[in-house]
């Protein structure tokens, strides 16, 4: 029943001072998977049950992203978020950190999503070999900075697959917001270590991309099923099969399980999710209630950790 869900609640994203709220949605799992009409009835939906973050960056496609958001009609205070670094390209994706390449982007992605200032711009799946030239003196995250001093930019943040960068991102206290994902699901919990203490200590958004694990903890152990967009390996299927047993023997779905254990974890203040249906949209935000009431995650979290590094 949809008269049962709960409202999306609000969020502050750490010191930035950002607005958003515990789910967001995350436009790359959606783009041609879903019909335009199908897309926007969705978007209203999510905007009807409270969620006022969308994620986007330059390597989806963010003027059809701009233009079903136009149709869906969006509230006032939505929150869109792009990011840097990884790019469109003849053969898929290119990645450039430089800091000429940021700005071009910069102005890129505010004419293709039509808004006058980025609220947030995220360095996308970075890792440590990129560290220097993107903090450097003359580096990228300096560049940022100029336009964030020019009000064409808020917040700085990162989007990222490698649990180093990451770890060396909040450390640094450097940026706003530490994006990463399959670095906090049932399958690893790496984020608790490495990431989340540092951006306690400097008040930084933290922001869970994927809880699902890149897939799989979405799918179940299906054949075909993804980790960390990789197929997964024998080990990992099996242990999947053995958490959603463990789900099920509390009544819950393996789906739910993934998601609630993220939004019952204080260190995290977003969680992406990439819905396809309304249905799935419902399942993700009645993950709520269960991570509000459900008390034992510690009986369906898996007793192995599995690496997962994208990058």
């Amino acid at each position: 029943m949809t008269s049962d869900l709960p409202q999306v609640p609000p969020v502050t994203l750490g010191r930035s001072g950002v607005r958003s709220t515990r789910l967001a949605l995350g436009s790359a799992n959606w783009i041609g998977k879903v019909g335009d009409d199908a897309y926007v009835e969705l978007l209203r939906e999510a905007f009807r049950l409270g969620i006022r973050h969308v994620d986007s960056a330059p390597s989806y496609e963010q003027g059809w992203l701009a233009d079903r958001l136009t149709e869906a009609e969006p509230p006032d205070d939505l929150l869109i978020v792009t990011k840097i670094g990884r790019y469109k390209a003849d053969n898929g994706v290119e990645y450039d950190f430089g800091p000429d390449r940021a700005v071009r982007s910069v102005h890129d992605s505010l004419e293709e999503l039509g808004l006058e200032r980025l609220p947030v711009v995220k360095v996308h799946d970075a890792t440590p070999d990129h560290w220097d030239e993107i903090v450097g003196p003359d580096g990228t995250l300096a560049a940022l900075r100029r336009l964030q001093a020019e009000g064409l930019v808020g917040a700085i943040g990162t989007a990222v697959g490698n649990a180093d960068f990451a770890a060396m991102a909040a450390e640094s206290g450097e940026f706003d917001i530490i994006g990463s994902y399959h670095h906090y699901t049932l399958l690893n919990q790496d984020a608790a270590r490495r990431i989340h203490p540092h951006a306690r200590r400097h008040n930084l958004g933290v922001i869970n991309i994927s809880p699902f694990g890149g897939n799989i903890l979405g799918t179940g152990a299906v054949p075909g099923a993804r980790y960390s967009y990789r197929e997964a390996a024998p080990e990992v299927l099996n242990e999947v099969r053995h958490m959603e047993q463990r789900a099920q023997a509390h009544g819950m779905s393996l789906q739910t399980a993934a998601l609630a254990y993220s939004l019952a974890c204080p260190d995290i203040d977003v969680n992406v999710i990439g819905p396809t249906s309304i249905e799935e949209l419902h399942a993700d935000v009645a993950a709520l209630n269960v991570a509000q009431e459900f008390g034992s995650f510690r009986d369906i979290v898996s007793p192995v950790e599995f690496p997962n590094d994208w990058f």
